[in-house]
């Protein structure tokens, strides 16, 4: 019986052998020997010519992540990773070995970790780390090894968290202080240090202008808005069932509209909603001729209004508010949305 087997899986070896073309056999050769980027240059030149075995794709991966992890050790921002890591990404679908998938994903998690943890890494550099990461948790979970890059991601996290988060917090101007916050959160959103940061920052910016936005309805990001709305509370009375404060809001949407009050929402830590119960009208910024004839001058002034006002763009309103909920209700955020932009002013607990 293992006669049998053993001449079986012989001539299965020798079957594949014999559909693979000679640039593939030398890629097999130098990828088995560890020359990994010849086993790279050899698959190359086996694809062009169109003709490749049934495991092509399984070997020529491997070369590319093995090269990847290799180069990453010598210099881990070589500009050689990305064309080893995209090329390797594109062939993913066709890998059949599931061993191959599970190497795959943890030398790209690897390679983003090792690239975090270097001190002075820019944003941009981290934001790409963590994408390797994250693709290869993607396909961890078709391979049954999620649970090993879920935690090479706890580990670049936590990395990155000690490195960044006490500079955050140490900032001393608010506003840049929560865009660095914000940062952080972007790539470590359920640390538990960042978020109470971030909560307590956003109590202390009540009253400021953001210059910078949140992408809403995608993952948060620090990324400068200036397509949109922003918001400050000047004054706030926070309680277990209302919310009172006059609620200031800038226009940068490139148009001028129309503020109207009963767009405003109020939104809960768990997604509910309250609309404005009332207001005592509110103000918005104009530009007014001013001046005798032949000595007319444009000056901004404020302009009442009841429930609307002309909201021009680069300029503000402000509006005495109130927002009644039950005692459950825990106030996350203030939305304004329009047709023009939306935006969005975080309060904290």
């Amino acid at each position: 019986m293992n006669r049998f087997f053993l001449m079986s899986a012989m001539a299965m070896a020798i079957a594949l052998s014999a559909c693979k073309g000679a640039n593939e056999k030398r890629g097999d050769e130098h990828l088995s020997e560890g020359r990994f980027r010849n086993a790279i240059n050899m698959y190359l030149e086996a694809k062009k010519k169109g003709k490749v075995s049934d495991e092509f794709y399984d070997n020529f991966t491997l070369a590319l992540v093995r090269a990847a992890e290799v180069e990453a050790k010598k210099d881990p921002f070589s500009s050689l990773l990305p064309g080893y890591l995209d090329k390797a990404a594109q062939n993913v679908s066709s890998v059949k070995n599931v061993e191959v998938l599970k190497e795959y994903a943890r030398i790209m998690a690897n390679v983003g970790k090792v690239q975090v943890s270097q001190e002075g890494t820019d944003y941009g550099t981290v934001l790409n780390a963590f994408a390797f990461i994250d693709s290869a948790q993607s396909v961890s979970k078709a391979a049954g090894s999620e649970a090993e890059i879920k935690a090479i991601r706890l580990e670049a996290e936590k990395g990155y968290v000690a490195q960044t988060l006490q500079m955050a917090k140490d900032e001393e101007d608010p506003v840049v202080s929560e865009y660095r916050l914000l940062q952080i959160a972007e790539v470590a959103p359920e640390n538990a240090d960042v978020k109470a940061a971030l909560n307590k920052s956003r109590v202390g910016t009540r009253g400021y202008f953001l210059i910078f936005g949140e992408n809403i309805g995608e993952r948060a990001s620090p990324r400068i808005d200036k397509y949109g709305y922003v918001m400050a509370f000047p004054t706030i009375a926070l309680s277990s069932g209302s919310l009172k404060g006059e609620l200031q809001i800038w226009a940068s949407t490139g148009n001028n509209t129309e503020f109207d009050v009963s767009k405003l929402k109020l939104v809960s830590t768990d997604g509910r909603e309250a609309t404005v119960k009332s207001s005592n009208g509110g103000w918005c910024d104009a530009e007014v001729v001013v001046g005798k004839k032949g000595d007319e001058r444009v000056e901004k002034k404020r302009q009442n209004f009841k429930d609307k006002g002309k909201l021009l763009n680069e300029f503000q309103c402000g509006i005495n508010v109130v927002f009644v909920y039950d005692s459950n209700f825990v106030p996350d955020y203030i939305e304004y949305k329009d047709e023009y932009g939306i935006g969005r002013k975080y309060l904290g607990q």
